[in-house]
């Protein structure tokens, strides 16, 4: 089963709630929760509390799921997949700007024909945070996704508040067992600005940073090349997961544009990390210049080096290996 997290706008259509298609709308504040089907390409919102007892966490397991709501169903309905025998694992996927919704409806297709159905992958379910994103042809709106991305980076901030409190709730006071899978985080692009502003708004706010991810992954960043270092927003991301790799693409043009149309600073998709700092031993920063797409990924892909999480077998298949626990097969730091 497939999830998504949104702060898209939801508008009323045929008398149902759903989310607006066009991207055309500022990102808000409220998270919406919910499932998708990829065969039907159907999103299934839950319904919103209406009651603060709703957003408690409390007796969860007396109720039926499907008589839940919000982010109570959310967790309850990924508890109930996860705790099942055999590995499940989850893979938590934040996509960069110039993303509509049909384009989102991509990347949950490709993510699963890639990283769930490939029997080598322990990737079993997928969840992604979709946050407001143009898609012309021609992205001038670099500025607004930018802006759009700060804001739902403090709304997804939020849904870790939520984690939390779930996990005392339901885990440790109501004594249920952990299900003893493992959730990873993979990031494309101006998702980093997105999760950038998530772990500044913890911090303001004082919110401890749950162990959640096991593997965390990178992917041509379009982000400052110095996010890591001390009182910069990546410093403490290492303390959401056991390792953090950093894929980079020394010709990814995408972010040669971004660098020097829209933001004067060197990217960490670009040339990785300013510094590497030797106390972060789980840190791994990884050199992607040598991938080759695969024939007919089209000439997008092969002009601009950006999206080799799924044009390049060769990145694929190491990711699936990072996944699995074991080292990159590309060079790095």
């Amino acid at each position: 089963m497939n999830f998504f997290i949104t702060n898209r706008e939801i508008v009323k259509k045929n008398r149902k709630e759903v989310i607006r298609e066009d991207g055309r709308e500022r990102a808000g504040d409220n998270l919406r929760f919910g499932t998708y089907d990829i065969p039907s390409e159907t999103f299934t919102l839950f319904p919103e509390p209406k009651k603060e007892t709703d957003t408690l966490y409390s007796d969860t397991d007396r109720r039926l799921t499907r008589r839940l709501v919000g982010s109570t169903r959310f967790f309850k309905t990924l508890y109930d997949q996860l705790i099942g025998e055999g590995r499940q694992d989850v893979l938590f996927f934040i996509h960069g700007f110039n993303t509509d919704l049909k384009t989102v409806r991509k990347n949950f297709k490709t993510l699963d024909q890639l990283y769930v159905q490939n029997p080598n992958s322990p990737i079993q379910h997928i969840v992604i945070f979709t946050w407001p994103g143009k898609s012309p042809l021609i992205p001038y709106h670099y500025f607004d996704d930018k802006k759009d991305a700060i804001r739902s980076g403090e709304a997804l901030a939020r849904s870790f508040d939520k984690v939390i409190l779930f996990m005392k709730k339901f885990l440790i006071q109501e004594e249920h067992d952990a299900c003893d899978q493992k959730i990873h985080l993979m990031m494309h692009s101006m998702a980093h600005r997105v999760f950038k502003h998530t772990m500044l708004e913890m911090k303001k706010n004082n919110t401890p940073i749950p162990e959640l991810f096991h593997e965390i992954l990178l992917l041509a960043a379009d982000i400052e090349y110095d996010i890591f270092d001390q009182g910069n927003g990546f410093d403490s991301l290492i303390d959401f997961g056991d390792r953090i790799h950093i894929y980079y693409h020394k010709k990814d043009r995408v972010l040669d544009i971004s660098k020097y149309t829209k933001n004067f600073s060197n990217r960490l998709g670009r040339i990785g990390r300013k510094r590497v700092d030797s106390s972060l031993k789980n840190v791994f920063d990884v050199d992607v210049t040598s991938s080759v797409d695969d024939p007919g990924a089209g000439i997008m892909a092969d002009t601009f080096n950006h999206w080799y999480y799924y044009t390049s077998t060769q990145v694929v298949d190491d990711l699936i290996e990072v996944l699995n626990g074991n080292d990159t097969q590309f060079p790095r730091n």
